[in-house]
């Protein structure tokens, strides 16, 4: 069916059929042959008005010589494009033909894939593997706490000698005992120059750095690792007393017990003041804790 109706396709596009070939062969030639009996007869005509002189017959009859074979020429090539118009349509059939036969092919390949498909075993799928136990959790360890205690501060050696020096120390020897203390710690001499200084609405005491052991009021020890960070005590070199407990930056600094009016001479530093020094700036991160002794 899918042939016949190609074939049928391939006629309505324009080509003729070998039997109207034909037709029009035999149409041709009768035309070729009617067309010579009329030129001759005209021919006739034209001789006779003429005089019938032979040069005139004979432009004629070359008229006529090349006028047929003009159509004979014209009737071969018609033909023979009937011939290959009919060898092109054969062509598309044949193509036609096994272009239905491979489409058939396939169909039964499809049928036969499904066939196949349906007929198949549907695999079970495979159990999944049992997680593996979990691992017995490590024991804790157990924290000394007697260890802990007796862990110290990584400023904890220089506090030592910093006490040490305060149970021998000597007003009258005060620089001279102070001085191996600071070299060998490489203290940073320090004064606070304005106590009641203010910014962003919160009292941030100001603080330089001074050469002199003699009025600074306090030490700042650089911790080690730590750069910028400083452990500062409050200087031997003074009494504590009420001028520097309220004007010289002692209160914001260190949290002690002071009573007014008393003076004390001994004191312990339980927690050293954390300073930083940023930029040429000292600041107060963390106050230190002073137990006073009179």
């Amino acid at each position: 069916m899918d042939t016949e109706a190609a074939a049928a396709a391939v006629q309505t596009m324009g080509f003729i059929h070998p039997i109207m070939a034909d037709v029009m062969t035999i149409l041709s030639f009768v035309l070729v042959v009617a067309s010579v009996g009329i030129a001759s007869v005209a021919t006739y005509y034209a001789w006779r008005q003429t005089g019938g002189t032979v040069d005139t017959i004979e432009g004629h009859v070359s008229w006529l010589r090349t006028e047929a074979e003009r159509l004979a020429a014209e009737i071969q090539a018609s033909v023979q494009k009937d011939l290959e118009t009919a060898a092109k349509v054969q062509s598309l059939r044949d193509e036609i033909e096994n272009l239905g036969a491979r489409i058939a092919q396939i169909d039964t390949d499809v049928a036969e894939l499904k066939e196949r498909i349906a007929a198949a075993p549907v695999p079970e799928p495979e159990p999944e593997p049992a997680p593996p136990p979990a691992p017995d959790p490590a024991p804790e360890e157990e924290v000394d706490l007697d260890a802990l205690l007796e862990s110290k501060p990584i400023w904890q050696e220089f506090l030592d000698d910093y006490h040490a020096l305060r149970e021998t120390f000597s007003p009258e020897r005060g620089a001279e005992l102070c001085a191996p203390l600071i070299d060998k710690y490489g203290l940073h001499l320090l004064v606070c120059t304005d106590h009641a200084a203010v910014e962003d609405g919160k009292n941030i005491p100001k603080f330089e750095t001074v050469e002199d052991v003699g009025t600074a009021t306090f030490w700042a020890y650089d911790i080690p690792g730590q750069p910028g960070d400083f452990a500062v005590v409050p200087s031997p070199m003074f009494r504590y007393d009420r001028k520097l407990h309220e004007e010289e930056g002692m209160k914001e600094t260190f949290a002690a017990r002071y009573e007014d009016g008393k003076v004390y001479d001994k004191l312990t530093v339980d927690m050293p003041a954390l300073f930083t020094l940023r930029k040429e700036q000292w600041h107060i991160e963390q106050p230190g804790l002073i137990e006073l002794e009179e």
